[in-house]
């Protein structure tokens, strides 16, 4: 993969300041990826993946790297191949020096924040995710539904149009990702016609988007109690780190709120611009998101700002640039 610094970092070489790392959520999934990690760091490549394989009982890393791409988009194949990779990423640039104060991950990317920050093993983090992306699987079949992004309304005005959309069905905001950009998620019916009331209430754009079910709504419900007896077995440590919280908005620091914020999530909306107001509030002013894709980057540059300090790696090639990009050794303030 070639590098571009205006790609990785959009300033002059800085000083680093104080790191929170982002992991990405279903959608993000490309493939080919992992194939710079495989050549430059085939041992973490074949540890981090060689567990995913046996995991979930199928060829993730064979999946990541040559597709299909129908097959790499199904939930239950999306879902642990970005958690392995991205932690596979976080290892290499551990190795390098680069260590967090903060952590936060968009829905899925909670998961991998949560290993990233101490709470849980990579072992168990594994094993929930497919359990997580089986289950959610399953969910578009038992409880299908649909979701749709709107751009350009306000949350408030669409929580009142979602109030009005709910006379067709369940219907509520699911993912706030930026003030303007509110992802809705319910009934199918019902999500049709919220998206007749906002294109009517002027949103600039209304999209459906291609998944069936109705993830971080009170559909999911069946799936957070299953999540919910899974993780009882499951031990978890209070973090390193403080880790943003999708559920409520805030920090969470201790082992049992970890666990928490990760069941309540499944059926609850993710309050991305809490999370990173949150970190910006601790102190945040570097954002490094590892994994594939620039998503999460761009919504902080929308919620804070255009000219914050962000980055994204998902090779070591990428970690190289954005050392390359600091005079200062990375690490937490």
């Amino acid at each position: 993969m070639g590098y571009s610094r205006d790609v990785v970092d959009n300033r002059e070489e800085e000083t680093m300041g104080m790191l929170a790392t982002l992991f990405p959520g279903q959608g993000s999934q490309k493939v080919g990826m992992g194939a710079d990690l495989k050549e430059s760091n085939p041992e973490i490549f074949e540890r981090y993946f060689g567990q995913a394989d046996e995991a979930t009982s199928m060829p993730i890393a064979r999946y990541a790297l040559e597709g299909p791409e129908e097959t790499l988009t199904r939930t239950d194949v999306a879902q642990p191949a970005l958690f392995t990779l991205s932690l596979a990423v976080a290892d290499v640039a551990s190795a390098r020096g680069i260590q967090p104060a903060l952590v936060a991950g968009h829905s899925l990317g909670e998961y991998t924040a949560a290993v990233a920050s101490g709470a849980v093993s990579f072992a168990d983090g594994l094993g929930l995710v497919a359990l997580r992306g089986k289950l959610m699987n399953a969910a578009q079949t038992e409880r299908p539904g649909t979701m749709a992004a709107v751009i350009g309304l306000s949350r408030e005005r669409l929580e009142e149009l979602c109030e009005e959309a709910s006379v067709a069905g369940v219907v509520a905001p699911a993912n706030v990702n930026t003030p303007a950009q509110i992802v809705v998620s319910g009934e199918v019916g019902a999500v049709e016609r919220l998206m007749e009331l906002a294109q009517a209430a002027g949103a600039a754009k209304v999209v459906r988007l291609q998944v069936g079910a109705a993830f971080h709504s009170e559909l999911m419900k069946p799936t957070q109690s299953r999540m919910a007896e899974a993780m009882e077995s499951v031990s978890f440590s209070d973090p390193r780190v403080p880790m943003a919280s999708n559920a409520s908005g805030g920090l969470v620091t201790t082992g049992d709120d970890v666990r928490q914020a990760l069941v309540g999530q499944i059926a609850s909306p993710v309050q991305w611009v809490s999370c990173v107001q949150a970190l910006v509030d601790a102190g945040a002013d570097t954002f490094l998101e590892l994994g594939p894709g620039r998503v999460l980057g761009g919504l902080v540059r929308q919620i804070v700002g255009k000219d914050v300090d962000v980055a994204s790696a998902d090779s070591p090639e990428r970690l190289e640039a954005f050392l390359e990009a600091h005079a200062a050794t990375p690490g937490a303030s």
